[in-house]
């Protein structure tokens, strides 16, 4: 039949053929079909599974599988994604791994923490790889910095509006700010939602300003939440701009008719113009009648936030437990969708109205901004020939000492001829090669390069009846114009006045004469094609910029392939030098808006295979260096930098990948990865090459990879893990063989104290663990966000790709681990001398003890009760009290803890008896009684000596140019000052590395999960104005969702519970569960769930 059928069709004007749920039709008929039809080009198999395999067969037409519905934007910027990079989506991602080591090449991957470089699989193969991450960031990018464009005229004409309105001089610095960022680029790479952001924050402070007595600013505050719900909603659909200004010109006329009359506008009031340039877009409705009250307007602005949280488009950042310690919150990885800051074009104003032109729709990538432009400053340095110790000098020339395994020789033929699969790296040994000579063989010079978007721009200026491939395109502009450019700007050098931008018409006006005097026509074509583009697309910016001096390749002839070019030269580090210099750097930057300057250092790693194992040390190349540290980034290299082992000492070499030519710039990938957002955000690369990935900055803590260490590694399993260590304090067979697989051995555990060992042990097996189940969780990441791009996935090349990423996730966690263990080794030397004889800081209470600590000791749990009792309860009633507690004392019984127990449950029934008033809330401190009865084990936190370590140096190099100036040209002295809990708060928070202070993160991370509230908490202080105590049902319900639901997390801070600060003692029915392997206990929770209220305040509903 289906053969009949299409035989009544004439065949050459057949391009299109829909088979939705046509099961039936066999893959033999389809193939019929497509030999006959030689015009098809697009086929719907929509619910044909049995075409899912076939469809591989012919890759030059196009297949729609998913039944999920692609929008026609989408379509478009896939068509345009294809156009642009000439490849497949993700094939060569696996013709990659089928032929390279997967666990080796990961190993150079994803080696992660501040500040970082390594390479990305292999510097050979990668070149030519456009990474799973810098595509899905480009399309994300694309659909922000779309919807944004679309929006920003209306956006501008809006803020002029209502600003035309506004009386209160409070919004005025408010909205210029959010006009400054129109105008910088902001809210291009960060997308509509950070535009409905900054309006939410802006009328949530109005509103707090309102309550101190500003004035009634809530009609001026309904309007700006009109214009972020119209930007809401007008993203998602087509408007023509009249439709779109009309409609908001109605809107705005219908709220200022409705406002109350003390709110309009008299002709001689106070009138507040706006900075606005003109441009605009937007859309949404609210209801007029009266302007909205505070609780109203909470509200909207509550529904906005949640609209814009369930937006998958825009940049997304959440938080969780852990954190850095400058913060009330307690956040530890940020989970950062990766985005990049790209520089706005904005339309010229007509008067009141805007401009939305046809290239606001051109998404091409990555541009530079001003706040990530280079400073024409040439950064200077001591010029050194070998490698510089900073501290320790002994124990980093331990950890630079090579050391080959016995059996070397044998595990290398094994790696070279394939007949073994290796775990772990084995060091690469090289005879010692003279560095290229500086002035003679390479040269220092200026350098410029172009973003992803002027890349593009270059593309889409080209001449169509140009018979050339998009590959010679590409390598147009990366071998011809690139090349040409920096010899044209090479006369800046040391010239003191170096552009920050220059122009790309006299390098293709360049290139056109030479293209001219050899005859060469397509160059020719090319070039003049570009010319006629730059002259008549004068809103373009045709522009190259100043990437600083970088290294370029002077010898005639060239370097050969896999030539030794340089070492990577510096001041070595020890780590935790080298973080406490961080940290100084962090606190001088505080406050600081300006990103986090150019930086030259560089992990130093002794590979995993040596004899003695891994360890690492810091190497920078700010302050003392070669040209090695001018050596620019590429996200397509022709050198690699990698650790080799030359006479007995490890080092940084930098090798070519493949042949360089007489006047190529020298690079290679830095693949730097940070957890600093400012960082990143201005870290757009200009490498200029066709698989640039946008940004030579890696952002980590990515949602995907930090979801099997939220569920199975949170702060309760991490106390978990410390107490067995602290408990046995010895270091068992399978600890070592454990360790040992990681590669662990004596260069990094060697001295440390047995409990640190053993639970270093734990924590590898915690990253083992991560390692088999993380591959699953990216890969479900993945596709999810894909299938927003795509309906077509190769679910083969996905999984492929989750598998690297969860190696590269591996050796992060290992790397934090080395770091960690460096901090603590180095605490317990300056207060031990030795720092095996650092005690376990954890040790668990004894039930004598446990007795003291709540019913009977000074200072325990029912002795602050009885205190806080005291001003509301009659003397006679308290020594009444106090004398049944005293003969209820549990000490003398055979077993302490049953009688603690049911000593602390009377205590309860006793409380809660007592009147409540709104100051001394008996039934609040009833239920933590409760919750302290149920509680089995409490651990005594046993304190080190707090110490301050010598000062560090921070020059003012260090800090960036706005921030230097609080130096005035002087460097600065920080000493870092180490808390009597640092060593437990560091190896608490083992995988995070910004934490200057992981004690007090410790402390407020424990809060409620960890370590119980006081029962001060529910009375209020004499001596101090008295406070609402509100624990109604609400305040209950989610105590109990906390206990139950999120047991590892702390409790809210802004409800009646109060925690002690550095708690001495800790313990709570959460951590039972966790340490019994068991649900939290049935009878507490069902007790808190069904007592019965004994006391409802007017607050507490």
């Amino acid at each position: 039949m289906v053969r009949n059928i299409m035989n009544g069709y004439n065949k050459e004007k057949i391009n299109a053929l829909v088979l939705t749920g046509c099961t039936n039709v066999t893959s033999g008929m389809l193939e019929e079909i497509l030999r006959s039809f030689p015009c098809l080009s697009s086929i719907d198999i929509r619910g044909c599974t049995q075409f899912m395999e076939f469809a591989l067969q012919f890759p030059r037409v196009s297949w729609l599988k998913s039944r999920m519905r692609i929008p026609e934007e989408s379509n478009s910027k896939l068509r345009s994604l294809k156009q642009i990079s000439g490849r497949d989506d993700f094939g060569e991602l696996k013709e990659y791994f089928d032929s390279v080591n997967k666990r080796d090449s990961a190993n150079q991957l994803f080696r992660r923490s501040l500040y970082k470089r390594s390479k990305v699989f292999d510097a050979r193969k990668s070149s030519s790889i456009l990474s799973r991450d810098a595509r899905m960031r480009r399309w994300a990018v694309k659909k922000s910095e779309s919807s944004y464009r679309r929006m920003e005229g209306f956006l501008a004409a809006g803020l002029k509006d209502i600003m035309k309105e506004n009386i209160f001089d409070f919004f005025v610095p408010k909205v210029a700010e959010i006009e400054d960022r129109m105008k910088n680029g902001y809210y291009v790479g960060h997308g509509l939602r950070s535009v409905k952001e900054d309006i939410s924050r802006m009328c949530r402070d109005a509103i707090k300003v309102k309550n101190r007595g500003a004035g009634d600013m809530n009609h001026i505050t309904t309007l700006f939440l009109q214009l972020a719900s119209r930007l809401e909603e007008s993203s998602k659909f087509s408007y023509e701009r009249d439709e779109l200004m009309k409609s908001w010109k109605d809107d705005l006329s219908a709220a200022l008719d409705s406002a109350p009359m003390k709110h309009k506008k008299k002709a001689t009031g106070k009138k507040y113009m706006n900075r606005s340039n003109g441009n605009i877009p937007a859309n949404g409705s609210f209801d007029y009648g009266e302007y909205a009250s505070d609780q109203e307007i909470k509200k909207r602005i509550s529904k906005l936030n949640r609209k814009s949280m369930d937006s998958g488009s825009e940049t997304d950042d959440r938080s969780s437990e852990g954190g850095r310690s400058s913060s009330d919150s307690t956040a530890s990885d940020t989970e950062s969708d990766l985005d990049f800051r790209s520089e706005g074009r904005t339309g010229e104003s007509r008067g009141d109205g805007y401009s939305m032109t046809d290239e606001d729709e051109r998404e091409w990538g990555a541009r530079m901004t001003k706040v990530s432009l280079v400073p024409p400053v040439t950064r200077k340095y001591e010029v050194i020939d070998q490698y510089l110790i900073v501290a320790d000098e002994e124990d980093v020339q331990r950890k630079m000492s090579v050391s080959l395994p016995d059996d070397y020789a044998e595990k290398l033929d094994a790696q070279k001829n394939g007949t073994e699969e290796l775990d772990m790296e084995l060091p690469e040994v090289k005879g010692y090669k003279p560095r290229k000579q500086l002035g003679d063989e390479v040269i220092e010079q200026e350098v410029y390069g172009i973003d992803p978007y002027t890349h593009n721009l270059l593309l889409d200026s080209m001449p169509e009846e140009v018979d050339w491939p998009l590959l010679q395109k590409h390598m147009f502009i990366e071998d011809v114009l690139l090349c040409t450019l920096n010899k044209q700007v090479r006369h800046f050098t040391g010239a003191g006045n170096t552009p920050m931008t220059y122009p790309i018409l006299p390098v293709v006006e360049e290139i056109e004469q030479a293209a001219v005097k050899d005859c060469d026509i397509r160059t020719m074509k090319i070039c003049r094609g570009i010319l006629r583009a730059i002259d008549s697309r004068p809103d373009d910016k045709y522009v190259s910029y100043r990437k600083g001096l970088g290294v370029v390749c002077n010898k005639e002839g060239g370097f050969r392939d896999d030539d030794f070019v340089v070492e990577f030269l510096g001041e070595v580090y020890p780590a935790w030098k080298w973080f406490e210099k961080q940290d100084g750097i962090r606190l001088l930057q505080k406050d600081s808006k300006e990103p986090a300057p150019e930086f030259y250092n560089i992990y130093l790693e002794r590979p995993k295979g040596d004899a003695d194992g891994y360890d690492l040390v810091v190497v920078d190349a700010m302050h003392k260096a070669n040209y090695a540290s001018r050596i620019c980034h590429s996200c397509k290299p022709n050198c690699e930098a990698k650790v080799t082992a030359v006479d007995g000492q490890y080092q940084i070499g930098i090798y070519t990948v493949r042949e360089i030519q007489h006047g190529e710039e020298i690079t290679f990938d830095y693949n730097s990865v940070t957890e600093s957002k400012e960082e990143y955000e201005a870290s757009v690369c200009l490498c200029g090459s066709q698989v640039c990935r946008g940004s030579y900055l890696n952002l980590t803590g990515e949602g995907a990879f930090q979801k099997v260490l939220k569920e199975w590694h949170g702060l309760l399993d991490r106390y978990y893990l410390m107490l067995r260590a602290c408990e046995l304090n010895s270091v068992s067979e399978e600890d070592y063989l454990d360790l040992g697989r990681a590669g662990l051995g004596s260069c990094l555990l060697g001295g440390l104290p047995d409990w640190v060992v053993s639970y270093s042990a734990r924590l590898v097996r915690f990253i083992n663990l991560e390692r088999t189940k993380l591959p699953e969780e990216i890969l479900r990441h993945n596709l999810e966000e894909k299938r927003k791009y795509f309906a077509d996935i190769c679910l083969e090349v996905e999984r492929s790709d989750a598998e690297v990423q969860a190696e590269g996730v591996y050796n992060q966690r290992l790397q934090n681990l080395a770091v960690t263990l460096d901090k603590v080794r180095y605490v317990m030397r300056c207060i031990f001398g030795d720092p095996k004889q650092a005690p376990p800081p954890l040790e668990k209470l004894t039930p004598e003890e446990t007795v003291s600590l709540l019913w009977k000791g000074d200072g325990s749990l029912v002795d602050e009760l009885l205190q806080c009792m005291s001003p509301y309860m009659d003397a006679d009633i308290l020594n009444d009290l106090r004398s049944k507690v005293r003969a209820r004392d549990p000490s003398d019984s055979d077993d302490i803890q049953k009688a603690l127990q049911k000593s602390l449950l009377w205590l309860r029934d006793e409380v809660r008896s007592l009147p409540c008033t709104y100051k001394c809330r008996h039934d609040a401190a009833a239920d933590l009684i409760h919750v302290y009865a149920y509680t089995k084990s409490f651990f005594r936190v046993r304190e080190y000596d707090a110490f301050t370590s010598p000062p560090v140096h921070i020059s003012p190099l260090d800090l960036g140019p706005k921030c230097a100036d609080k130096l005035g040209g002087l460097p600065h002295k920080y000493q870092k000052t180490y808390g009597g809990n640092y060593c437990m708060g560091q190896l608490i928070f083992w995988h995070i590395q910004t934490n200057s202070e992981p004690d007090f993160t410790v402390a407020k991370a424990s809060k409620g999960c960890l370590s119980l509230p006081e029962i001060g908490s529910f009375y209020a202080k004499v001596q101090k104005p008295s406070q609402q105590r509100i624990y109604g049902p609400r305040t209950v319900k989610m105590m109990l969702e906390r206990m139950e639901k999120y047991p590892q997390k702390p409790w809210p801070k802004d409800q009646i519970w109060s925690f002690k600060n550095s708690p001495k003692v800790f313990g709570s029915p959460m951590l039972d569960a966790v340490l019994n392997k068991a649900p939290l206990d049935r009878e507490m929770v069902h007790w808190l769930k069904h007592r019965p209220t004994v006391y409802q305040a007017m607050w507490d509903r």
